[in-house]
């Protein structure tokens, strides 16, 4: 007998974990396992499988299938009996989303391999072995109407929290505290309050500049399922357009609004405003009235106002105009134009269509992978020019250990495969944030060693 406490563990262990093993059976007895991303509504899982796959065929044969969900590990499993249905091509079935909105990595190999179905499993037994919160024998459950119902309940118990939070795309981040840090730590001397405001400022307008570029993204119909540069709630319509252009417009009023108690702070300097107006400037004109992102703007637009939090960062600590500083600034700066060019290499023909103009698009495929390697090697050579200078200390040359990371990004920028091009903006990320890590630290060391 399922009861609610039981039916939290088997919800628990389903919304926990992303890949289930199938273990599939012809009619002439031949048994096949196979291991795949799921989703799962209501008291249902959905799973995405290739038309030649032995999984596939065998399902056409006989729709019995058994399955683990389990971490790889034997603290909480569940073991079952479903029945598989065949919904649809996955093209063409809103019920994709039930996989992809989980599996975000399924999507550049669904993008390319057209030859694909949606599949509904529809458990009707369970074995349910749950050891996390100390020893609870193992239980078995018949999946009647009523216990599809206490399952989907618990299922269904998900808080909009997590994707009010993804519609803002908090992982691009580092891009905008690596440059706070940076500008910050050059500081001849630093007030940590004004420290902590710009820090909060900077990632409130980024994180809501993000939110309100994903909605003017899907509504011009850049944005689709099959995309890769979106937060991805919207083409899965998991919340609505209108709460995502909610969420972007508070934060950038709070952004606003902790501006005005840093210019207090600095007494009304004029000069910060102009730093505001850059910033307002580059944010609301990316996707919002001019739409510079759309007409090939964006690059240099990334570069203005990523270049300019660092600036500002040290003018808010000092405020002093060090113009000098924006070259110790610009090796960060255009990684992460290297970031949004990694993305239009791989988005050129979605933009095409959509009439969409990127730098990437007007230099092509092949012109691009030179665009990448130079925006990257500028970062390297600009940090060396920036240490002979003495606008760096030299300690900050240990982000050169990162060499041979960039040299692998721009190793595959010269791939044509999609699936891995697919992934060039993730990796250039994490180049801006190793070497905003590495030139903090440097920067760090240099006052703490300083003769």
């Amino acid at each position: 007998m399922l009861d609610k406490n039981k039916a939290s563990i088997i919800s628990k262990i389903i919304k926990e974990n992303n890949t289930i093993t199938l273990c599939v059976k012809n009619n002439e007895g031949e048994i096949w396992a196979s291991k795949v991303f799921y989703g799962e509504k209501d008291s249902s899982i959905y799973v995405i499988l290739e038309k030649n796959s032995h999984t596939y065929n065998y399902i056409l044969e006989n729709n019995k299938v058994f399955f683990v969900i389990d971490k790889n590990d034997l603290s909480a499993f569940i073991q079952g009996i479903a029945k598989a249905e065949i919904i649809g091509d996955t093209e063409n079935t809103p019920e994709r989303s039930i996989v992809t909105r989980k599996n975000f990595a399924i999507v550049p190999f669904l993008r390319k391999n057209k030859d694909t179905v949606v599949v509904k499993l529809e458990p009707i037994k369970l074995y349910v072995s749950y050891f996390i919160e100390g020893f609870i024998p193992r239980f078995e459950i018949d999946v009647d109407e009523n216990a599809k119902e206490m399952i989907k309940r618990e299922i269904n118990k998900t808080s909009k929290i997590k994707y009010y939070i993804q519609s803002t795309r908090p992982w691009a981040l580092p891009a905008t505290i690596g440059l706070v840090l940076i500008g910050t730590l050059l500081s001849p001397v630093i007030d940590i309050l004004k420290f902590i405001l710009v820090l909060v400022g900077a990632s409130a307008v980024h994180l809501g500049i993000n939110a309100i570029s994903d909605y003017f993204d899907y509504k011009k119909g850049i944005d689709k399922w099959y995309t890769l540069g979106s937060s991805r709630v919207l083409v899965e319509g998991i919340v609505k357009p209108k709460e995502v252009l909610i969420i972007g417009i508070l934060l950038t009023i709070f952004a606003a609004f902790i501006a005005l108690i840093i210019w207090y702070l600095l007494k009304f300097n004029t000069y910060f405003l102009y730093f505001v107006l850059i910033g307002a400037i580059s944010g609301i004109f990316y996707t919002f009235l001019f739409g510079w992102k759309y007409i090939a703007l964006g690059d240099i637009m990334v570069l203005i106002a990523w270049t300019t939090i660092g600036f500002g960062s040290y003018f808010v600590q000092t405020s002093i105009l060090n113009w000098n500083l924006i070259i110790g600034i610009i090796p960060i700066s255009l990684l992460v134009v290297a970031i949004l060019h990694a993305n239009n290499m791989r988005d050129i023909e979605d933009d095409i269509q959509s009439g969409y103009k990127t730098i990437a698009g007007i230099l092509g495929k092949d012109i691009s992978k030179y665009y990448y390697l130079l925006l990257v090697i500028s970062s390297y050579i600009t940090l060396v020019i920036s240490v002979i200078m003495g606008i760096l200390p030299y300690w900050t040359l240990i982000a050169m250990l990162s060499l041979p990371k960039a040299i692998n990004n721009i190793s595959w920028a010269f791939k044509d495969n999609y699936i891995q091009k697919g992934m060039l903006d993730l990796f250039t990320a994490n180049l801006v944030q190793t070497n905003s890590i590495l030139i903090t630290i440097g920067i760090i060391l240099s006052k703490i060693l300083r003769p």
